[in-house]
């Protein structure tokens, strides 16, 4: 009795094992797809800070040369002009990478 149990808890935790080996490169290619899209946003963010809002000019589709993807992604960025409650002083500003993994940020800027 005691070797049947072990053997159907070893082979249990062999499957799940296997599954997460599987699934391991899933989940580092979606690692970079984030940092990527993350180190674009904070670029959008540090041109902000740094050079005002209006240096953001929207609408605008242009992937600036600082936002590089690895390869097997590729990358696509959006500036659009956004109104909150009758006020236009706001820009959204969305990044998304896709390929062996996706990620997707969006974010509101204003001009305050």
């Amino acid at each position: 009795m005691f070797i049947i149990i072990t053997g159907l808890l070893a082979t249990t935790l062999m499957l799940g094992l296997s599954v997460g080996t599987q699934k391991t490169p899933i989940a580092h290619q979606q690692m970079v797809a984030t940092a990527t899209a993350r180190k674009c946003m904070e670029w959008f963010i540090g041109q902000r800070r740094i050079n005002g809002y209006s240096t953001l000019p929207c609408p605008n589709t242009t992937v600036p040369g600082f936002c590089t993807t690895p390869t097997g992604y590729s990358i696509t960025t959006n500036v659009a002009c956004t109104t909150l409650s009758g006020d236009a002083n706001y820009k959204t500003i969305t990044v998304t990478v896709s390929g062996l993994g996706d990620a997707s940020l969006t974010t509101l800027i204003a001009n305050y």
